[in-house]
């Protein structure tokens, strides 16, 4: 059996060199368990992901082969599989494995993947299809679930890279996903960004990631994970992104959540819970008053 792994149908369709790589055979990760290759199901910067099913179980997973080649890029998703492996809550993509495989169509290149539980679609398509209209008792729990899943990677890293998108849901549970981006705590070598790449979503970065974006030297901290999910939370509750100079009279969510949301959206980072349990923390004396 062959198959092929590519950045998008649209690559494969154009045929481009070095974005498209044939495969033979089931998938073995370091498990030791085989996996089939499904779908495609979206393209990232350096990766893209694809559908597998576990052969032994039929189980459906998701499976995110890093494509682009380079040191960097191979360590920085080595230590996203192995960040992962160490997260276990609800609200964060469960990892299964890892592995890589060496394409027929190229000897010479090995191709690392991370397989992980797979979901229906991320928050942006959800806010989409409801209209924009997510009820109130639904997005309570999943907020709280989502800052408990900050509290705990906070331990490790900080992520750096926190949208609608990157946020799936998998049931009836938001998660975490997406940790390509991550700089990691403590002694595990450089962050492997450049120095002149502003990690962060576009429409979602922290004032001091606009900063970095424009060539100031601000640092992006555990600080800045909390104004990213704070503004996404704050476009769940009201429809509406929290651009500019947001008030009490823009807010039309839930009356108890508009201070927590409001001071994590704070300009500067010094005033914004330091990080994922501080904001936890203020999530639930809202939530609980």
């Amino acid at each position: 059996m062959k198959t092929q792994i590519y950045f998008s149908p649209e690559d494969l369709r154009k045929g481009s060199r070095g974005k498209s790589y044939t495969i033979g055979g089931p998938i073995i990760g370091d498990d030791g368990r085989s996996y089939e290759l499904g779908e495609w199901i979206a393209r990232g910067g350096n990766a893209t992901v694809f559908q597998c099913k576990e052969r032994s179980s039929g189980n459906e997973l998701a499976i995110k082969f890093l494509l682009l080649p380079g040191r960097r890029l191979a360590e920085r998703f080595a230590r996203e599989g192995e960040l992962l492996a160490k997260l276990s809550h609800n609200h964060i993509v469960k990892y299964r494995t890892a592995g890589k495989v060496r394409p027929q169509s190229d000897r010479r290149r090995v191709i690392p993947f991370i397989i992980m539980e797979i979901a229906e679609r991320n928050l942006l398509t959800e806010m989409q299809e409801s209209g924009c209209s997510i009820p109130t008792e639904v997005f309570l729990g999943q907020f709280r679930g989502l800052a408990q899943g900050l509290e705990l990677l906070h331990q490790h890293a900080v992520h750096r890279d926190i949208k609608p998108e990157n946020i799936l849901v998998s049931g009836d549970r938001w998660l975490l996903s997406d940790y390509g981006l991550c700089k990691f705590s403590g002694s595990r070598g450089p962050d492997l960004t450049p120095e002149d790449q502003a990690p962060g979503p576009k429409f979602w970065m922290s004032p001091e990631g606009q900063n970095r974006r424009l060539g100031v030297g601000d640092a992006i901290c555990k600080a800045s994970d909390v104004y990213q999910l704070a503004a996404v939370f704050w476009f769940i509750a009201t429809s509406r992104h929290p651009s500019g100079i947001i008030s009490r009279d823009d807010w039309t969510g839930p009356d108890r959540l508009f201070q927590p949301l409001y001071d994590a959206l704070q300009h500067n980072h010094k005033r914004r819970p330091r990080d994922g349990a501080a904001f936890l923390a203020a999530l639930e004396d809202a939530l609980i008053s």
